[in-house]
């Protein structure tokens, strides 16, 4: 009987572990938060969202360059944060927490 409690409990912790939240999603989402309350920043991130979209899918070293060139000025740890939106998967709950984040983000700059 022991041995059935102590594993139910083993299970149901594993089950609530394996739900939280990433540290590192949490960490990005708040670097996203942060570059949409500084003008500076916001203004960089929405020149780079603008220009990304432009370019579409397509394959374009100087592109790529640009862009790279915007991160920079966005600093260490929006880059950080960039790179971690693109490891989830877009369906996942992470995924999801993270897409909202940069839609809220996207929301703040001008038309």
């Amino acid at each position: 009987m022991t041995r059935a409690i102590i594993a139910c409990a083993a299970v149901c912790l594993t089950a609530v572990a394996a739900s939280a939240a990433d540290p590192k999603v949490d960490s990005a989402i708040g670097v996203f938060q942060q570059v949409g309350g500084d003008p500076d920043r916001l203004k960089i991130y929405c020149e780079m969202s603008d220009f990304a979209d432009a370019q579409g899918d397509t394959e374009d070293p100087a592109a790529d360059a640009k862009i790279d060139g915007y991160l920079d000025q966005l600093g260490p740890e929006f880059e950080t944060a960039w790179e971690t939106s693109d490891e989830f998967d877009e369906n996942s709950p992470d995924g999801k927490r993270l897409s909202a984040a940069l839609d809220e983000l996207d929301d703040k700059c001008p038309e």
